[in-house]
């Protein structure tokens, strides 16, 4: 049987069609499998702020990561500012397989606070950005909360803060690092000043129960910040985290699917009976509460054939 050019290209389209449909598929996750997320938690909730030691607890305890703390001791100790303690960081970070998700900032002492308006602080930030890229993270948690809560009403401390943040960023983005606000203030007033510091390496620290304890319920604000999050911290006070009563987890775990959220979980929990037994319930409780289900249908392709024109 003698095949047309028209058969030719007919059959041409149907195999390619079915090729494609096929390397999809094949590309696809199974639909039963939720998308991995990661759980990291704080050095000072593991012991001890800018404790090397932490890492490998937290490869004991099952974490994926750990947010350590840039720290400014008096005595002589260990500090994440010295380059010899940055290579050991990073040193057994690699060895224990655990990844450093975020450098927090401790306080300076009262002599270098408030943040956003002692002019030390642009300082402390970009030698902080500094550090962040050398231990191998692309987040830093700037609390502006505590003796660093910015007065939203105050125009002078709002600018203040802008005019440095803005220079800061230039610095954040050569080199890849993102400068995370935590602080007391609603999505409304974060917005405020992200908009005027005009960087996408200025982001949010998102901490619900800050906002609910200081500011109102947190429910919508994840919608409303959007990829303005970098980074989230999960606390219940000396709870585990499946006995939340003040925030309702199930409610924003999924706030942050509806908005695509893929970042680090990081706990910045208190252990009421045991520090490993405690953190290990509560990794599971976020794993099972934060998860993202894979999507539940295969992409489709048609087989689209010309249609004869004779």
């Amino acid at each position: 049987m003698v095949m047309t050019r028209r058969d030719f290209v007919k059959q041409a389209a149907i195999a390619s069609s079915l090729a494609a449909a096929h390397t999809l598929a094949r590309a696809q996750p199974a639909a039963a499998d939720p998308l991995p997320i990661r759980v990291g938690m704080t050095d000072w909730n593991l012991g001890k702020r800018g404790d090397v030691t932490k890492i490998a607890l937290a490869r004991q305890i099952g974490l994926d990561g750990i947010q350590v703390s840039l720290t400014f001791p008096t005595d002589g100790s260990p500090h994440l500012r010295d380059p010899k303690t940055q290579a050991e960081f990073k040193h057994a970070a690699l060895e224990n397989g655990i990844q450093i998700c975020s450098l927090a900032i401790g306080s300076p002492g009262k002599s270098r606070l408030p943040l956003h308006t002692n002019p030390a602080a642009a300082i402390l930030l970009v030698e902080a950005i500094e550090v962040a890229r050398n231990i191998g993270t692309n987040n830093i948690l700037l609390p502006i909360l505590g003796d660093s809560h910015i007065d939203m009403n105050s125009r002078q401390q709002v600018d203040t803060f802008v005019a440095m943040m803005r220079e800061v960023a230039r610095y954040a983005e050569k080199a890849g690092v993102i400068v995370a606000l935590e602080d007391w203030i609603s999505a409304e007033d974060n917005l405020r000043l992200l908009d005027a510091i005009g960087s996408d390496y200025v982001g949010v620290y998102y901490d619900a129960r800050n906002i609910k304890s200081r500011v109102h319920d947190p429910y919508g604000e994840p919608t409303r910040l959007g990829k303005r999050i970098h980074q989230v911290h999960l606390k219940n006070g000396s709870k585990l985290m499946r006995e939340s009563e003040l925030v309702d987890w199930p409610r924003l775990a999924q706030e942050y699917r509806e908005i695509g959220y893929r970042g680090w979980f990081v706990l910045e929990t208190d252990a009421p009976n045991d520090l490993i037994a405690d953190t290990r319930a509560n990794i599971e409780y976020v794993r099972a509460t934060f998860k993202t289900p894979a999507g539940n249908a295969l992409l489709r392709v048609s087989a689209v054939v010309p249609r004869s024109t004779t």
